[in-house]
């Protein structure tokens, strides 16, 4: 098949982007010929990917890249005003051009913002898109509910997002590996800039509260040069410098590898490669690992409301201590295998 896919991949890397350039992966090493539009805020990396920030740009770009497809995917977190416009622009193309239209919403505020749209225009755009789109996926059950207060037509599914960890990044044995090789909990504090609400969590954690010997915390930083706030957290918690480790927002492989050892993690709110609400909002996803992929099958938003980290820091403990658990039967299965059965339909 031919297939383009239109969402964030470009640094720094969370699950959202790392989903979809998971699925690319899948769908390349499966013989389709894919190919990529970055709407994030920031550039990709890979040469082959076509950066498309603004509108105009967009449509250009899209307008070029979506004759003889057979398949136009849009990835979306689905709470940006400018994002819905690209999402609503993509599906009717797609339309004029018979090509299927396939939306996948990740987000941890459609859920909240999505009920909040103005009648006379987000509300409408959403009517729209989902009525002409051919399938919905959504990642979770909260956003599946809400935005079925949208729902036109019977085309929604609800498909866990997934992170594919290729075989190939544990080749070579580098120092992240070895250090979470021992460790029965891993946490991943990732693009933490400083100041903001995820910055004054891991200073609680890293300064008040002891670390087994059996935990480590993974620490992406979001900003370059990382080199002096690296510096700042790693003499608030110079005590438990065994158990950090640092790696950089752009280094997909080493995040890939505390991927597949994560038991929780926790980054600001962000859409379209751009993060929001720093300053008081913190999403924190519990993982579930099955053979190569990591999903995310519960996840909980902290909204600081006064000085509320250590809180945070006691309700982070009593998730390490709870078992994943399995996926719910509406989720099970392989989601590649179930995206690629749509693609099919």
């Amino acid at each position: 098949m031919r297939i383009l896919l239109i969402g964030n991949f470009a640094p720094p890397y969370e699950e959202e982007n790392l989903h979809n350039l998971s699925l690319l992966k899948k769908l390349e090493e499966d013989g389709h010929h894919c190919s990529v539009i970055n709407i994030s805020e920031n550039p990709s990396h890979d040469k082959r990917f076509i950066d498309a920030k603004s509108i105009p740009v967009f449509v250009f770009k899209l307008l070029r890249r979506c004759l003889k497809k057979d398949i136009i995917h849009f990835s979306t977190k689905g709470y940006l005003r400018l994002g819905l416009l690209k999402l609503m622009i993509s599906i009717l193309l797609g339309k004029l051009l018979r090509t299927k239209t396939i939306v996948t919403f990740h987000s941890e505020l459609f859920s909240i913002l999505g009920q909040m749209r103005s009648p006379f225009g987000g509300t409408q755009t959403l009517y729209t898109s989902f009525f002409l789109a051919d399938k919905i996926i959504f990642s979770d059950k909260d956003t599946y509910d809400v935005a079925t207060i949208y729902q036109k037509k019977s085309n929604m599914e609800l498909i866990p997002s997934f992170v594919y960890i290729p075989n190939g990044i544990f080749k070579e044995r580098d120092l992240v590996s070895q250090k979470l090789e021992d460790k029965k909990k891993v946490i991943i504090f990732q693009n933490v800039k400083y100041p903001s609400f995820l910055f004054e969590l891991l200073n609680d954690l890293t300064s008040h509260h002891p670390f087994h010997s059996e935990m480590s915390v993974v620490i992406s930083l979001s900003e370059k040069p990382t080199s002096k706030l690296q510096r700042v957290i790693e003499e608030t918690g110079k005590e438990f410098f065994d158990n950090l480790i640092f790696i950089e927002p752009d280094d997909i492989n080493k995040t890939l590898i505390a991927y597949s050892r994560a038991d929780i993690i926790l980054r600001p709110s962000s859409c379209e490669g751009k993060t929001h609400f720093e300053s008081f909002v913190i999403s924190a996803k519990k993982t579930l690992h099955s053979n190569n992929y990591v999903y995310f099958p519960s996840s909980l938003l902290f909204v600081k409301e006064g000085n509320t980290s250590e809180m945070c820091v006691h309700i982070i403990n009593t998730i390490l201590s709870i078992e994943a658990g399995l996926l719910h039967e509406s989720q099970a299965g392989d989601s590649y295998t179930r995206i690629l059965k749509i693609y099919e339909e």
